[in-house]
Order: C-alpha cells, then sequence, then structure tokens
C-alpha cells in the first residue's frame, strides 16, 4: 500500500469526523423504528469509537507531553504482523489512519511521557466503544445490547493481547 501524506490538521479534522460522527448515530439511532437497522446504526457507531479516537488520542497527549508529529498517512494495522488465523489478512486489506511521530522530539520526552503518549491510543480505542454500549440500553433488546458490551468487552481482550506484541503497548516499551 502506498503511503499517501495527510496533513496533520487534515487527519485530526478526519478523526474529530469519525467521532462526531459515530455520536451522530448514537443520537439518532432510538428514533430509528426498525429494530435491526437501528443495531446496525449502534454498530457503525461502535466501529468509528473503535477507530478514529486513537490517532487522536496520541496526537492530543503527546502535544501535551511535547512530542511532535510530521503527518498522518493511510497504511496498513500492525494486526498483521500477529501470526493469527484469518484476523491479519482482513486486517492488510482495511487502511487505518497512522500518525507519524516525529522522533528527534520523542527522544527529548521522558520515558513517562512517551509510553503515555503510545498507551493513550490503545486506551481510547479501548474505552470509547463501551460508551455506544451504555447508550444503547433501553433502547435495544436486551440482547442486542449485550453484543455490544461483549464486543465492547472482546475489543478490550484483544487489545490487551495484541498491543503488547506488535501494538503501541510494544512501542512504550
Amino acid at each position: 500500500m502506498t503511503r499517501f501524506r495527510i496533513p496533520l490538521m487534515l487527519g485530526n479534522v478526519v478523526e474529530l469526523g469519525g467521532i462526531f460522527f459515530a455520536l451522530y448515530l448514537t443520537y439518532i439511532a432510538p428514533d430509528v423504528p426498525v429494530v435491526l437497522l437501528r443495531f446496525f446504526l449502534y454498530l457503525i457507531s461502535w466501529g468509528c469509537l473503535v477507530f478514529f479516537p486513537h490517532g487522536l488520542a496520541h496526537f492530543v497527549v503527546g502535544r501535551l507531553v511535547g512530542v511532535r508529529f510530521h503527518y498522518y498517512f493511510l497504511g496498513r494495522s500492525a494486526i498483521t504482523k500477529l501470526k493469527l488465523p484469518i484476523l491479519p489478512a482482513v486486517a492488510s486489506r482495511l487502511p487505518v489512519l497512522t500518525l507519524i511521530v516525529d522522533r528527534a522530539s520523542l527522544q527529548l520526552v521522558k520515558r513517562g511521557g512517551r509510553a503515555v503518549m503510545f498507551f493513550s491510543g490503545a486506551a481510547a480505542s479501548m474505552i470509547f466503544p463501551f460508551f455506544v454500549a451504555v447508550a444503547s440500553f433501553g433502547r435495544l433488546p436486551l440482547s442486542l445490547s449485550y453484543i455490544l458490551v461483549v464486543l465492547s468487552a472482546g475489543n478490550v481482550i484483544f487489545d490487551l493481547y495484541y498491543s503488547p506484541k506488535a501494538g503501541d503497548i510494544s512501542r512504550a516499551k
């Protein structure tokens, strides 16, 4: 996959746009009369909140601790490094928005600051999807809300497995 550079401001706008789109879907979903369509809107919102807050969390926390960034680019997920059946093959085909760190500024930041910057993306991707699951209670049949909770918990379990091996937590070490 060719690296397509995206200026920082535009990348941050895309990240914010994805977050606001997810929140909008969560807001309008209760008014959708068809239950499966309502669940589908919550599911799309859930996916957006796994993906979009990640890079933005790195950017915001990184800037707070003194890390600078060059640009975003569309690339492949580091999930492709894992030796799991099916998932790396699927992940290698999906583009992800990746933030490129200025290595010189990263070296000037204390180890704790670097760790917090790297952990922030993983934490955002693990925490934000629970918002959708909680918002769905009372607006979906309980079984469908529980599916969103199980997906959110599964996302946390997967991230806690994956991230120390090939993701952000491995970079923080």
